[in-house]
């Protein structure tokens, strides 16, 4: 898979929105407590990663391809480099902070890559991490996707799709997944990116949650 994600990012780079924050990461900040400490999973290039610098938050922007987050690291500008540190990260393992770390963890389009066991660790690996009161942001791809139910089918809503693996939410099963550990402030399937738009692919899953103060 590591050829994979290094050739995604290769084409992503020529990409003319590859340098703006993503439509999720502006919606999402208004939910976020000023000057956060957030965890970013599968940052990529980094492109929210330095809006939410450029907003007075602290970044670790982790991501599985090393390649990725050297991209990212040269593309911060000094102010943006006092607030962004990087760190390769695979999210089908624990993830390698103490608990109640963070004030936010942030995921787009990266929560999507994996059977259904891998992804409820993931959701409780990061409410792990989550200080009490903390912030859940995530974006996934949807059962609305044109892909949906293409492929391989490897169990419900999960996919082998050319050399990749997706799974596809909806907002039933996104709340399935958190419920429990996070209350819901925002779950719909209106999410929109620069990068799909002219694939056809709209209403992706927005979820924004916050972990109870107190359990």
């Amino acid at each position: 898979m590591p050829e994979v994600w290094a050739d995604l990012h290769s084409h992503y780079s020529h990409q003319d929105w590859i340098d703006k924050p993503s439509l999720f990461a502006e919606t999402a900040i208004h939910y976020f407590p000023q000057r956060a400490t957030i965890l970013e999973l599968g940052a990529g290039q980094g492109q929210d990663s330095r809006y939410f610098a450029d907003n007075e938050l602290s970044v670790t922007a982790t991501d599985i391809e090393q390649s990725a987050l050297d991209t990212l690291e040269s593309k911060l500008t000094p102010n943006q480099r006092n607030k962004v540190t990087t760190a390769t990260v695979d999210l089908r393992e624990a993830l390698p902070y103490s608990d109640s770390s963070f004030d936010v963890v942030y995921a787009h389009l990266s929560l999507h890559y994996f059977d259904l066991a891998h992804t409820k660790r993931a959701f409780s690996e990061i409410a792990r991490v989550l200080k009490p009161g903390g912030i859940l942001a995530f974006f996934v791809n949807s059962v609305n996707d044109p892909e949906y139910n293409t492929g391989t089918r490897l169990e419900a809503d999960y996919f082998q799709i050319g050399d990749t693996r997706k799974r596809y939410f909806s907002v039933e099963s996104a709340s399935e997944l958190t419920q429990g550990s996070f209350e819901t402030k925002l779950l719909d399937d209106l999410g929109e990116t620069y990068k799909d738009a002219d694939k056809g692919v709209h209403r992706l899953i927005r979820y924004i949650g916050q972990k109870p103060k107190q359990l």
